[in-house]
């Protein structure tokens, strides 16, 4: 059973500089001053040793509120800009008209009830693999985006027990005003894979799935010191995809667009309660998957109400039209190895661009190349039905 710890979004001061005070030194015009006796202090005089009690210059009050709005926009961070909102009035006063923020998701929550409601999906899911796996995580997630509620928690400062407040993204977010580019990174992705197995997608939304790339490898290696050992460019029978190959492309494929749907079933608060959102960038720590919406899917979003699978915690995928790319080894550009690399391009049923560059463009380098190579390649066309 993984364990999971709980989202802590504190907000703590940032210790704030010491002030410093400028004062003006009026030079003497004598390079060799003569030191008047008479002029001296009488040292049996009490003498003023009492402290200026002018007010120390806080530098920051000369920059204008634009200037400010640009250092805060390029801090981003959303615990940072807490700490930033507890300095002053006039910080926190500026801090909800931010409008580019990162939220680097520390964990998945998950109580007695989401423990339950996952035993119990086991039970129905036995025997189903992967999917099994992708259920667990998928509750998991859902119980740290919904609204905060009262868990206990083994991190607290006293040996007691106390009860800790966790808070998810949308309430984080929630003062907010003006946030126009939002980016948000899980702990971890939700498919579980075998070691050395390589499987990354890249998902557009609107209201639906729009497109989806997904590249996978059974394995990642480093190519051998001889590069005539073996040979990336194997044709004939060895290419042919078969179909216990192709099968297993089909459950990468299926899993990819659940975790995609699972993704963008969980904004639905975030996309209503700011419609100033021009770009919103949904990840995970482990660089396994990322979900995008651009200004337009994102008024589409608003403009038509999501549709949720029956009994399940994410959108409906609608039917699809899939071109798949396939090569037993592949030898990249570096010192990296493919073996039974495997690209997939995913758009609605209907859509001609299968190939188009939203495909090339969908992962960096190495990948990129990977994905270059692959579409030289022979495609096979299949369709699928909405799930």
């Amino acid at each position: 059973m993984e364990t999971y710890q709980p989202l802590r979004l504190g907000l703590l001061p940032l210790p704030l500089p010491l002030p410093t005070t400028v004062s003006s030194l009026t030079p003497n015009p004598d390079p060799n001053p003569i030191l008047d006796p008479l002029s001296l202090p009488d040292p049996d005089s009490d003498l003023d040793t009492s402290i200026s009690d002018e007010e120390p210059v806080d530098h920051f009050d000369w920059l204008p509120d634009p200037v400010l709005l640009l250092i805060l926009n390029r801090i981003g961070d959303v615990k940072s800009l807490g700490r930033c909102s507890l300095i002053s009035r006039r910080f926190r006063s500026l801090i909800p008209l931010v409008d580019r923020v990162y939220v680097r998701v520390d964990c998945v929550i998950r109580d007695d009830a989401a423990t339950a409601s996952t035993s119990a999906n086991q039970t129905r899911t036995r025997g189903a693999g992967i999917f099994s796996h992708i259920t667990r995580a998928f509750h998991s997630i859902s119980h740290f985006l919904t609204p905060s509620r009262k868990i206990l928690s083994t991190f607290q400062s006293s040996p007691s027990t106390s009860d800790i407040s966790h808070h998810s993204p949308d309430e984080v977010l929630r003062n907010f005003k003006e946030l126009r580019h939002l980016q948000i990174v899980l702990p971890d992705g939700e498919l579980g894979l075998d070691d050395g197995v390589l499987l990354k997608w890249k998902a557009g939304f609107g209201s639906t799935l729009e497109t989806c790339v997904v590249l996978g490898a059974s394995s990642v290696s480093s190519k051998p010191e001889n590069p005539n050992s073996s040979s990336c460019n194997k044709t004939g029978e060895e290419e042919a995809i078969n179909n216990a190959i192709l099968k297993l492309r089909i459950i990468w494929t299926i899993s990819a667009l659940i975790a995609a749907s699972s993704r963008h079933y969980l904004l639905e608060k975030i996309v209503y309660g700011h419609e100033t959102l021009e770009r919103l960038e949904l990840s995970d720590k482990d660089g396994q998957g990322v979900l995008t919406m651009d200004k337009g899917q994102l008024e589409g979003f608003r403009a038509s109400p999501i549709s949720a699978s029956c009994g399940a915690l994410r959108t409906v995928v609608p039917a699809l039209s899939v071109k798949l790319w396939y090569a037993p080894m592949l030898d990249l550009p570096g010192s990296m190895r493919l073996e039974g690399a495997t690209l997939v391009a995913i758009r609605p049923s209907g859509s001609e661009d299968l190939a188009g560059d939203w495909v090339l463009d969908a992962f960096d380098e190495p990948y990129q190349s990977a994905v270059r190579m692959l579409m030289a390649r022979r495609n096979y066309r299949i369709e699928m039905n909405s799930f």
